[in-house]
């Protein structure tokens, strides 16, 4: 069975805000150190880390507070020069290639669909298995071993496992 995913256009109101400080020049973006630089202070936005990992601030835009996460700031700073740049589809989501939340160098961020994100392994969680393991993991599958014999040799459930194998988690690794 193949599976259909849709469009879903709409855009998002924080990248707005996001372009429009950029296109102000209110905002700049450190790509290299993954900061947002503000032009009345020329110090970085203080971003917060929120209930789920990701560092967030609270921005001012036309008498609303729209909340801002820093790895999206970054990026549509990084990435879009006008406004028809933006992603218009809620479906993509910005990926963490190395899965650590905190890392938001633009070199580290990439615009993927949210069924290709490695949930939980970039955003709320940190990876749970090095290449390493999942090399592993794919090599013993491919001998034959049984999903269910590698979850309890490496502690997780049989779907994450299939997950793996399929290449629907960590498919940037080889193996």
């Amino acid at each position: 069975m193949i599976l259909e995913h849709k469009t879903c256009l709409g855009l998002r109101i924080a990248d707005r805000v996001i372009l429009s400080k950029i296109l102000a020049g209110t905002w700049r973006v450190d790509s290299e150190n993954g900061e947002i630089i503000s032009r009345s202070t020329g110090k970085p936005l203080c971003f917060l880390p929120k209930n789920n990992g990701y560092l967030s601030a609270q921005v001012r835009y036309k008498g609303y507070v729209v909340n801002v996460t820093k790895h999206r700031a970054v990026y549509i700073a990084g990435t879009c020069k006008t406004m028809d740049d933006l992603p218009i589809d809620l479906n993509l989501q910005i990926d963490h290639i190395n899965g650590n939340i905190e890392d938001c160098r633009l070199a580290n961020l990439r615009l993927i669909p949210f069924w290709d994100n490695n949930h939980p392994l970039s955003g709320r969680k940190k990876r749970i298995f090095t290449e390493e393991q999942v090399g592993e993991i794919r090599r013993r599958y491919a001998e034959g071993e049984p999903p269910r014999i590698l979850a309890a040799a490496f502690g997780v459930n049989k779907s994450t496992i299939h997950r793996i194998v399929s290449r629907r988690t960590y498919s940037e690794v080889g193996l």
